[in-house]
């Protein structure tokens, strides 16, 4: 019997390791060569920083700006009956709140002159809307409840010290109707012209002169709304005239702030402009500082390479080994400079830039030393290993 060996199968791809032998010789190599890994780390370290002690610091103070401008001006639209004889239906309001992309929308009714009616000397008078929807929470309750039921009544702060009320309770008039007042109501920003007005609740109440309180509510006069984007204004203002029912819709005049907005568009695209133009800069010179840095610490290990490359390995391991070397000092550098800088923004500012901006200057720190890595990487890959070898 003649017995046979088993056939040996090569390797599929002789000179090329696998990953986690690749990582595992970069650690080695970053921690056989401190030098040349710290000067990497420290520079990625200072890319970062620096970058986020000017682009950084410009995009937080840029992110609170424009939060500012967003808050409710750049995003309000405002429905208007310019004539009064538009006749928007109460029922517009909740079909213009089922929008998508509004937060909130509530509507006002004509106004009349109200009095303090326990005060009937006091000849001080106040405009009284109906309120035809929920006031938003920006709106603050000072004392009492909101107006739920018909009726019912709030008053701004400007109006509270004109009907000169001792608390949240009493009752207004305009002559034909009656409502009680149950709560406080303070305003501001673009909602401050609330605090001079009494709102109250269309419906079944007790009128002073046999008036019905739906006919003081037949119509919305004005209704404001608050969309989420303030870049989606202009497309919510035409879906809002799409579904707004109105008797004579010529008489409507949908706004937004155009002025706002165009102030938006101008913070956002020029404020931090230098400093971009200063964070092309900084990366260029960290590019520069890897490539001289590796280049140093390749020359150190061209034996080492040569070796590796008479055994066998390809160039592209060499290649791949210098780049994954790389990786590791300049991870460990963007994790130090980044922690750095965030921790200098919050102490000049007060404020972070967003997470994905930070997110974006380590990554794109790491790729600037990846590419400034790749032509020393090269270089050692394409030397003739026996040239390195020979002995003198």
């Amino acid at each position: 019997m003649t017995l046979t060996r088993p056939a040996v199968r090569a390797p599929a791809h002789p000179g090329r390791p696998r990953p986690r032998l690749i990582l595992r010789d970069a650690l080695l190599g970053a921690v056989a060569q401190p030098v040349a890994t710290a000067t990497a780390a420290l520079v990625v370290a200072a890319v970062c920083l620096v970058v986020l002690l000017t682009t950084g610091r410009s995009a937080a103070t840029e992110r609170e700006v424009i939060a500012s401008i967003d808050s409710v001006g750049a995003r309000l639209v405002t429905v208007t009956d310019t004539r009064g004889t538009a006749g928007i239906a109460p029922s517009a309001v909740a079909d213009v709140a089922a929008l998508a992309g509004v937060e909130w929308a509530f509507g006002l009714g004509p106004a009349s002159d109200a009095h303090n009616a326990d005060l009937p000397a006091v000849g001080v008078g106040v405009p009284m809307r109906a309120l035809v929807g929920e006031l938003p929470s920006t709106v603050e309750l000072v004392a009492g409840r909101g107006a739920t039921g018909p009726g019912e009544a709030v008053v701004g702060s400007g109006a509270f010290a004109r009907l000169r009320m001792g608390d949240a309770v009493g009752t207004a008039t305009d002559g034909a109707l009656r409502v009680g007042v149950v709560g406080h109501v303070r305003a501001g920003g673009a909602l401050a012209f609330l605090d001079d007005l009494v709102l109250y609740r269309p419906g079944d109440y007790r009128p002073d002169d046999g008036a019905t309180g739906d006919a003081q509510a037949q119509s919305v006069r004005f209704v404001y709304v608050l969309v989420d984007d303030a870049a989606a204004a202009p497309g919510i203002a035409d879906a809002i005239t799409a579904v707004l029912r109105a008797q004579d819709p010529a008489a409507v005049e949908v706004s937004t702030s155009e002025g706002v907005l165009r102030l938006r568009e101008v913070v956002a695209g020029s404020l931090g402009a230098g400093s971009r133009q200063l964070m092309a800069g900084v990366l260029g010179g960290g590019l520069v500082l890897v490539t001289i840095t590796v280049l140093g610490a390749v020359a150190g290990r061209r034996r080492d390479f040569g070796r590796r490359r008479a055994l066998g390995a390809s160039r592209s391991a060499i290649v791949v080994l210098v780049l994954a070397q790389t990786a590791v000092a300049a991870t460990a550098g963007a994790v130090l400079g980044t922690g750095a800088g965030l921790v200098a923004v919050e102490l000049l500012t007060g404020s972070l830039p967003a997470p994905a901006f930070t997110a974006g200057v380590a990554t794109l720190a790491v790729l600037v030393a990846l590419l400034g890595s790749l032509p020393p990487a090269l270089a050692a890959a394409s030397r003739d290993p026996v040239r390195i070898l020979r002995v003198p």
